[in-house]
């Protein structure tokens, strides 16, 4: 007797206007949610990533976040777009 195997089904995707509404609506004072979703929507991170950044982390001169200890403990670099760096510089001061 053999199994069949369930499908697997795509996660649904967020359109632009979505994901520009969840940035603008994040909770709290000043621009820390906002650089905190940023970061994890535009580089692919998982929350647990997202908390343990640094500084030292963000390549300005490169354009790429490193990532160390990841989910499977393996390090690993994103790219940085230029309005992320934007948002987290303003973020920073």
């Amino acid at each position: 007797m053999r199994y069949q195997r369930a499908a697997k089904k795509f996660p649904v995707a967020l359109s632009a206007e979505e994901v520009a509404r969840i940035l603008q609506t994040a909770p709290g004072p000043g621009r820390r949610y906002r650089a905190a979703f940023s970061v994890a929507y535009g580089g692919g991170l998982r929350t647990s990533e997202v908390t343990h950044l640094k500084v030292g982390d963000i390549d300005s001169d490169r354009m790429l976040i490193r990532i160390e200890q990841g989910k499977v403990r393996k390090d690993r670099h994103v790219m940085l777009s230029p309005s992320l760096l934007h948002l987290l510089r303003n973020y920073y001061r």
